[in-house]
C-alpha cells in the first residue's frame, strides 16, 4: 500500500492574535480574551467555532504506515513559541513520507487550519496540503461516508463503537481551553493521539469494505497498530486497548 497518514489536532484560541486583531487591552486575562472571541461566535453563527486564522495548534498527532510499518506519532506545543517548530517538524514528515493524508472531517478543520498558521507563520506548505491538493492527496473519511452532507455526519468515536474499535467524544472547544488552562495540555496530547488511532482503525475497515484491502491484510494491519500502541510507555493507551472490544472477534472469524 502507498504511504498513508491518519491524522488529528487540537487548537485553543489563539490570545495573541485576537488581542491584535480586536485591540484588547493587555490587561484583559486570556480566560476573558477566550470567553470574548467565543461569545462572539457563538452570537454570529449559533456555534463555538472559531475562524480558521483565530486557532493555534496545540497538539497534532498521527498514525504513518509506511513500508510495511505502522508507527505512532504524537506532538505537543504547550507554549505558544513551540507552535512554529512543531509544525515545521510536521511538513517536514509530510514532505520526507510523501504520504496520503486521512482525517476525519480535515477538509472542514485540520487543512484549512493548518494552511492559515503555516501562512501566519511563514512555513513552506508540504505538497499535500496546498491548495488544489486532489484526492489521491486527502481522504477526509467523514465526507466519503456521508457524501458531503456534513449536518448528517457521523461523530468518529460513535462510529468507532459501533464498529467494536476504541473511540471516545470529541472535546469542544470550551473544553480544550479548560484543559489548557488548567495546565492540562498532555491530556489534550493523549486524546488527540488516541482519536487519530481510531480513525486510522476506521480508514483501514473502510478500505476492507472497499475491497482494496482483504480480511487478512486489514487484520494484519489491525494486529500491527495494536502492537504499536501497547509499546508506548504512555498508560492512557491502556484504557484505549481494552475499548477495543471487536480485537478478539474479529480475530477468531
Amino acid at each position: 500500500m502507498l504511504p498513508t497518514l491518519s491524522f488529528q489536532i487540537q487548537t485553543i484560541p489563539d490570545v495573541q492574535a485576537i488581542r491584535q486583531l480586536y485591540q484588547l487591552d493587555g490587561e484583559i486575562g486570556e480566560a476573558d480574551v477566550a470567553d470574548f472571541v467565543l461569545q462572539r461566535c457563538r452570537a454570529q453563527s449559533g456555534s463555538d467555532f472559531m475562524p480558521f486564522h483565530l486557532h493555534r495548534v496545540v497538539a497534532i498527532a498521527g498514525v504513518l504506515q509506511q513500508d510495511g510499518r505502522l508507527s505512532v506519532i504524537q506532538r505537543l506545543a504547550a507554549d505558544p513559541k513551540d507552535e512554529a517548530a512543531m509544525l515545521a517538524d510536521w511538513l517536514t514528515l509530510l514532505r520526507d513520507s510523501r504520504a496520503r493524508l486521512v482525517s476525519w472531517d480535515g477538509a472542514r478543520l485540520e487543512l484549512p487550519v493548518l494552511r492559515h498558521r503555516a501562512l501566519a507563520l511563514g512555513l513552506p506548505l508540504a505538497e499535500q496540503l496546498r491548495n488544489g491538493a486532489d484526492a489521491a492527496s486527502h481522504c477526509a473519511l467523514s465526507d466519503a461516508l456521508s457524501g458531503g452532507h456534513a449536518e448528517l455526519a457521523t461523530p468518529l468515536g460513535e462510529l468507532a463503537r459501533l464498529c467494536g474499535l476504541p473511540g471516545e467524544a470529541d472535546l469542544n472547544g470550551p473544553r480544550r481551553w479548560e484543559l489548557y488552562r488548567a495546565g492540562d495540555s498532555q491530556a489534550l496530547s493523549d486524546h488527540n493521539a488516541r482519536q487519530a488511532a481510531s480513525c486510522h482503525l476506521l480508514w483501514l475497515r473502510q478500505q476492507w469494505i472497499d475491497g482494496a484491502l482483504d480480511q487478512a491484510a486489514h487484520l494484519n494491519w489491525q494486529q500491527s497498530l495494536r502492537a504499536a500502541a501497547a509499546a508506548l510507555p504512555h498508560a492512557h493507551w491502556r484504557g484505549w486497548l481494552a475499548d477495543w472490544r471487536g480485537y478478539d472477534a474479529a480475530q477468531n472469524r
